[in-house]
């Protein structure tokens, strides 16, 4: 007798083993027919898959949250057959699926050319369109392992797994190691390979290169049809395009991977910002310093650095028996600000901020843009607090980033509350009585600011908790773009005190604050999501000045008019090219400059000038006195 418990709690009972499409039918016909598999005890099933004991039920249709996950498991694992039999020679190393696409990656010698993904991409239609069959096999490690004994990239993966059996897929006479349910290929209605580009095996630059075919797939072509469209979006919004597009930043690999350079564009956007924050912590009575880029490795094995941090840390420079490292944060720098010299009670809080530069040694693999970079600018800071300030100086922390996000308008998904895993006491200070001070107290603090927070046990720093303000980017990236962090474990690494009222020695507290984290981040999400269309404030270039005509009257215009904008500050470019002025006006918009003005005849004749707004078709002549006046107020403002 088998027992199923379904989604309500009910219970069914039947005589034997029965397929999948048996169960769901028992319930309904038209759920047997919905039906693609189940879930049962936390084991998939496939549809036609004879179910032997009983548990919990979970049906999976179209409707079910990991529908499309499955659909790109498949028709990964389809691409890969097909790929198998197009190029004999071929190495097929690992995919990876999630519900909005996956990747193949492989070897193969001579590689794959653009010009060929239409041939892959006809071949596995016809593929699908031939009703393969595919079987699952499950055997013995020892016997699994040697089907795939030519394939080096299987065999690390399989030994890495360190299972008792090893299940592939079987289609036809070939078998494929794929650690992941599937579903008939049958369900899959439409596919499309979105780009060819090389990665390196297990994301690391010392292994080869291998080449990836990244595809998306789909149960309903409609829905397909929309996917494509959103994902088209997000390509559009990606800030590395929208970042090569309006000229902010770019890479060379000879300068390396990972290492951005600012253009000029970007490098106004960046000091722009810089000033405004700068202006808000003067508000908030933070003091800026500036301390040196690197440490030594003494520095960090005291901080805890070393031993906590040290994969993402650049390797050592050892000369004239010295060893040093790029520092990769600057807690230790500031703590030795605040060391220099003994320090009272009525110095507390001490703000101390500074733009630090920092290098972190990131994976090749996992670079994306300014979204993961390895030089890095970040807008740091160090409170030192008497205990009894602790909350306040959070909430006040909390207020200002708050006020800065709000600025530039942000939007936030959500706030996650960092705590420790009190497992792991590999990763996490082993001192109970200090993390359930620190937890609680920072529980306290975000209960009294009403923030609506996700407690994420496991992900707190290696000496506190913290709140992380958290965004997703058009990549469906999460990441983390502004972090508060309680520390009572630094201050006693270090032996820090300040002579309390009472005139004996007492030990502060450390607050992290990453105001809007790092510049880099942060330029990327907001060019996401703006779509690169700054406010005025903001933009690199605020006004192209248009002469109708390379005339000497409407030139000098021109030339006059943006030299009374600079002295306002104001930036402004002539655009002097030989072009029709249909042209220049839909090349400043491209460039989603805030403010085009446009000089003829007329605006040299009357003193004035006529404007037109990025994603305006209309013209508006004005004197430039009240040009200005509207432009200082979006200024002003920042709007």
């Amino acid at each position: 007798m088998i027992k199923i418990i379904l989604p309500d709690g009910q219970e069914k009972q039947f005589e034997g083993p029965l397929s999948v499409e048996q169960i769901a039918s028992s319930i309904a016909i038209s759920l047997g027919k919905a039906t693609w598999g189940a879930i049962i005890d936390g084991k998939y099933y496939q549809r036609d898959e004879i179910v032997t004991v009983g548990g919990k039920l979970e049906l999976i249709t179209e409707k079910s949250p990991q529908a499309l996950q499955l659909i790109n498991n498949s028709a990964s694992l389809l691409l890969a057959h097909t790929l198998q039999e197009m190029y004999l020679d071929i190495v097929i190393a690992q995919s990876e699926a999630s519900g909005e696409g996956f990747y193949l990656d492989f070897d193969l010698n001579p590689s794959i050319k653009e010009g060929d993904l239409a041939k892959i991409e006809e071949k596995f239609k016809q593929n699908l369109a031939s009703h393969l069959q595919v079987q699952k096999v499950c055997e013995p490690f020892a016997i699994g392992a040697k089907r795939y004994k030519n394939n080096s990239y299987l065999q690390e993966l399989l030994q890495s797994a360190n299972e008792s059996a090893i299940c592939s897929y079987q289609i036809g006479d070939n078998f494929y190691y794929q650690p992941f349910d599937v579903v008939s290929f049958k369900l899959i209605k439409a596919f499309k390979i979105m780009g060819l580009a090389g990665a390196y095996w297990q994301n690391n630059a010392k292994n080869k290169m291998l080449q990836r075919i990244s595809a998306v797939s789909h149960f309903s072509v409609s829905q397909f049809e929309e996917m494509l469209k959103e994902l088209n979006d997000r390509k559009e919004r990606d800030h590395r395009k929208i970042g090569k597009d309006l000229e902010i930043f770019t890479f060379d690999n000879l300068i390396g991977p990972g290492l951005p350079i600012w253009l000029p564009n970007g490098m106004v956007l960046k000091k722009i910002i810089q000033e405004y924050i700068r202006e808000k912590e003067w508000e908030y009575d933070f003091v800026e310093v500036e301390t040196p880029v690197i440490g030594t490795d003494e520095m960090y094995k005291i901080s805890g650095h070393w031993d906590h941090y040290q994969e993402n840390m650049f390797p050592v420079m050892e000369r004239d028996n010295e060893a040093s490292v790029l520092r990769p944060m600057a807690c230790p720098h500031h703590i030795a600000v605040f060391n220099y010299k003994q320090r009272s009670y009525r110095e507390l809080p001490l703000r101390i901020a500074e733009h630090a530069i920092l290098h972190r040694f990131e994976s090749s693999g996992s670079l994306t843009g300014l979204e993961r970079v390895r030089m890095m600018t970040l807008t740091d800071s160090h409170i030192f607090v008497r205990n009894s300030q602790i909350k306040d100086e959070f909430k006040r922390c909390f207020k200002l980033i708050n006020e800065v996000l709000t600025t530039f308008n942000i939007k936030v998904d959500y706030y996650s509350l960092s705590l420790r895993d009190p497992n792991n006491k590999e990763k996490y200070y082993d001192d109970d009585q200090m993390w359930e001070n620190a937890e609680k107290m920072l529980q306290e603090a975000l209960d009294e600011l009403a923030i609506p927070y996700v407690p994420m046990v496991g992900e707190a720093a290696f000496y506190g908790p913290k709140l992380d303000i958290q965004i997703k980017t058009v990549l469906n990236h999460e990441i983390t773009v502004s972090t508060l962090q309680f520390d009572f474990l630094l201050p006693k690494k270090f032996n820090l005190s300040y002579i309390n009222s009472k005139g004996e020695i007492s030990t502060p507290t450390i607050i992290h604050r990453g105001l809007i984290g790092t510049y880099e981040r942060f330029i990327a999400i907001l060019l996401e999501q703006t779509n690169g269309v700054l406010p005025l404030w903001l933009a690199p270039t605020q006004i192209t000045i248009i002469p109708v005509a390379l005339t000497a009257s409407h030139l000098e215009y021109s030339q006059k008019l943006q030299q009374q904008f600079k002295q306002l500050k104001i930036r402004t470019i002539v655009d002097e090219r030989d072009e029709r002025l249909s042209y220049k006006i839909r090349e400043a918009q491209t460039s989603k400059i805030p403010y085009q003005l446009v000089i003829g005849d007329k605006e040299v004749a009357e003193n004035v000038i006529t404007y037109r707004q990025y994603g305006s078709q209309e013209q508006i002549t004005m004197p430039f006195d009240q040009f200005i006046i509207q432009l200082n107020d979006l200024i002003i403002n920042k709007k």
